[in-house]
């Protein structure tokens, strides 16, 4: 498929407007679902052949096994039902019927099995390692998958929930598990990309759920938030939707445009302040619990993220209900000795892809100015995507914000990912206590044994702070008030068929 330069924000918004067409009023005189749908994002759907699903999962284009509903439990998708054996070594997921690709042949088993191995044979398109226990997929007649584990893992249903498991036709991929141009399954298929400008699809009107109710979506890429909110109060788009697409200062504006409605969700995002554990000033986890403990997160989430969140007292979100503890409690000490005497810089990254997302500046700059009245020298560095997690990954980092999405709903997705001590984002901190207790926990089936374990780990957490959970977002969305039936989920998806994310 052409991938087009880049092009400016007039264009784009031109190119949104260009799109549009005018709602017609329904039957019983509510207004009707718009025949097209432009929506504004401050970030690129397009992730690229080299990426696992080509585009984000908020397009609606492709679909997996398994979804997971608000209280982060598994829910059918592409998958009607599962069971598990031997313990929960053995997982046997069954298809619906009368499912289509894109391309209009149906979707059969053989065909999961494929993208599964995919999956599995290319680790960049598996970072978290979510099927690294997966032994063995294959068939077991047209309409089953069978799993074979190498151990027990109870969760596994979670795991191949949405990023987990997108399903795409073999003959779409190279032998490198590419995809050249994407067919799939989901009630929207690909028209084109204009890389860093937009994405464009088409309703697949054979879909298993139906005919979607739009004929056109394009996801426009408005990376400058007040450009974003301008253009949703002109008309130039219908709406803004996606984790940190309306910025907490902008409701006021937009509930001001009699034409605007403004929505919160919940979301499965938690923000975090990272600390660099394996560098002075902050190896010390006195060090570490004091900054965490003269941090008023109440009053910094009051001041700049207006309702759009709430204060952290867990390390993901609190929607994983069974394993929210709200241990995550710094306590008030005195600054240790150490901390006070170290004259040395204190660089703290923010990724510039985030500021027109999230108040990040000005809640860097507040942690700034109070870190220098205790008279530490803070600076504040501002990088793109790559050198911004380079130097994450290099060490080259004091301290750091960023987003964290609880993708599968469990907790060792978050446990595997930051604070395992091989784990892809561990920020120097190490215990041989809590690699025992999150390998344990993983294959725990036992759920009373299991939710005992993740407590100790958050114990863990509140006692060490390797990292601070700052807050949970609850996100801002927006819509033209003519569209109706319009929402998004809390993994800050749109809800584009006519019967609902779930």
């Amino acid at each position: 498929m052409r991938l087009l330069p880049i092009i400016t924000k007039a264009a784009i918004l031109a190119a949104a407007l260009s799109f549009c067409t005018p709602a017609e009023a329904g039957r019983d005189g509510a207004p009707a679902l718009a025949r097209s749908l432009s929506i504004g994002i401050g970030r690129d759907f397009y992730e690229g052949s080299e990426s696992g699903t080509y585009l984000h999962g908020s397009t609606s284009m492709w679909e997996a096994l398994t979804y997971l509903n608000a209280r982060m439990e598994a829910v059918p998708w592409l998958a009607e039902s599962w069971r598990s054996e031997e313990s929960s070594r053995r997982w046997v997921f069954r298809l619906r019927e009368n499912v289509l690709f894109h391309d209009g042949s149906p979707l059969e088993a053989h065909h999961v099995v494929a993208s599964m191995r995919r999956l599995m044979k290319n680790p960049r398109y598996d970072p978290a390692g979510s099927l690294s226990y997966v032994e063995a997929v294959e068939t077991a007649g047209d309409r089953e998958i069978v799993f074979r584990l190498s151990k027990a893992i109870p969760h596994f249903p979670k795991l191949v929930a949405y990023y987990g498991s997108p399903v795409f036709k073999p003959e779409c991929l190279d032998d490198e598990g590419r995809i050249r141009e994407p067919i799939a399954t989901g009630p929207y298929r690909l028209k084109s990309v204009r890389q860093g400008a937009g994405v464009y699809l088409s309703a697949f009107n054979e879909h298993w759920n139906g005919p979607p109710p739009y004929e056109e979506i394009a996801f426009m890429t408005i990376p400058d938030a007040q450009t974003r909110a301008m253009a949703l109060i002109s008309g130039q788009i219908d709406a803004i939707a996606d984790v940190g697409g309306v910025l907490p200062e902008q409701q006021a504006t937009l509930k001001r445009s009699p034409d605007v409605v403004v929505k919160k969700t919940e979301v499965a995002t938690t923000h975090l302040l990272l600390f660099n554990c394996a560098a002075l000033p902050f190896s010390s986890s006195e060090a570490r619990r004091w900054v965490s403990g003269v941090i008023d997160r109440d009053k910094l989430i009051s001041v700049f993220v207006k309702g759009a969140g709430t204060p952290a007292r867990d390390p993901y979100t609190p929607m994983a209900r069974d394993y929210a503890f709200g241990l995550i409690q710094p306590p008030k000490i005195s600054m240790p000795s150490d901390l006070a005497a170290y004259k040395g810089e204190i660089i703290m990254l923010l990724h510039g892809g985030t500021l027109q997302r999230w108040p990040y500046r000005e809640m860097g700059q507040a942690i700034q100015a109070m870190l220098h009245s205790y008279g530490l020298r803070v600076s504040i560095r501002i990088m793109e995507q790559g050198s911004f997690h380079d130097s994450i990954k290099s060490g080259r980092f004091h301290m750091a914000i960023q987003p964290y999405t609880l993708m599968t709903g469990d907790p060792d997705f978050f446990y595997s990912y930051w604070i395992l001590s091989d784990a892809p984002r561990n920020c120097g901190w190490h215990s041989n206590e809590a690699d025992i207790l999150i390998n344990e926990a993983r294959h725990e089936t036992d759920t009373t044994r299991r939710t005992a374990l993740y407590r100790r780990l958050e114990e863990m957490l509140n006692k060490e702070m390797p990292l601070l959970p700052l807050y949970h977002d609850a996100a801002l969305y927006a819509h033209r008030r003519e569209i109706g039936g319009f929402y998004m989920d809390h993994f800050f998806k749109p809800c584009l068929t006519r019967t609902g994310c779930e």
